[in-house]
């Protein structure tokens, strides 16, 4: 009998994922596949529990957010064991990329019938990512809603977070160098993604793509509240490229320093 690992993050977004995962067990032994459902327990644990995983593993599931989508892939790079998505997060941006669901019968069908395919993931500083990673406003409110966090969140948790970051947020100084070139210096936010899907549908990185090799840099020039506003309508209707002095590459690396405190998120 065949074995699926599924790594369950309890306190992922705002659904309980559990008794699901009991009816996919349930499921999957009529297929003669045994799932073994192991629990998180802190931070970091699903990528662990990713490399405990056996080398004969059909799959491994990471029933959870776009975070615990980042750690188990973390945990089975290099590996030839495919990952499938459970999404139970409030953004799952990653879930409704590749549209992935959390039922028992797509879940079942995906594992049993799925065809793996590619992925590009990117580093930070040595920690991968598969979205995005962000530098300046957007990484302080998600630095911030995850400091809060103690349990299942919703959309409401991160109403607090983004008021305190818009009010006392202070735009860093960012040098940003693409390959080989320093494409600009001054203050502002920048994004560095594999794909061009963001929160609430935003599509920051719109023309990036999940297995061409190549990273999307967004920079955006913001010095005040005013600029940050008008900057979110634009990418609100996706237009925030066209803004007058916005830097938008394709790129194998990209480096971004700052004489001041940045905040990084991926």
């Amino acid at each position: 009998m065949q074995t699926v690992r599924a790594i369950y993050n309890p306190i992922a977004g705002r659904r309980d994922l559990s008794s699901l995962l009991d009816e996919l067990a349930t499921g999957l032994k009529a297929h003669d596949i045994d799932l073994d459902i192991t629990p998180t327990q802190g931070p970091d644990d699903a990528t662990r529990l990713a490399r405990e995983a056996a080398d004969g593993v059909r799959a491994v599931i990471a029933v959870g957010g776009d975070g615990t989508c980042r750690d188990v892939a973390h945990g089975l790079l290099g590996r030839s064991i495919p990952m499938v998505i459970a999404p139970a997060g409030n953004e799952n941006i990653l879930a409704k990329y590749i549209k992935a669901k959390a039922t028992v019968e797509h879940l079942i069908r995906t594992i049993t019938t799925g065809r793996a395919t590619p992925y590009d993931v990117g580093t930070l500083n040595g920690n991968p990512f598969l979205l995005m990673a962000g530098v300046g406003f957007d990484a302080e409110a998600v630095r911030r809603v995850t400091e809060a966090r103690t349990g299942h969140v919703s959309y409401m948790s991160y109403a607090k977070p983004l008021l305190q970051t818009f009010w006392q947020h202070r735009f860093p100084n960012l040098c940003v160098k693409v390959d080989d070139d320093i494409v600009f210096e001054g203050k502002g936010l920048a994004f560095v993604g594999v794909m061009p899907r963001y929160a609430i549908g935003l599509h920051l990185l719109a023309n990036a793509k999940h297995d061409d090799g190549f990273l999307d840099v967004c920079v955006m020039p913001c010095t005040s509240k005013a600029q940050l506003i008008g900057l979110s309508i634009s990418a609100a209707i996706g237009r925030h490229v066209r803004r007058s002095g916005v830097i938008y590459r394709k790129c194998k690396r990209v480096r971004i320093d700052s004489p001041e405190s940045a905040t990084v998120e991926c």
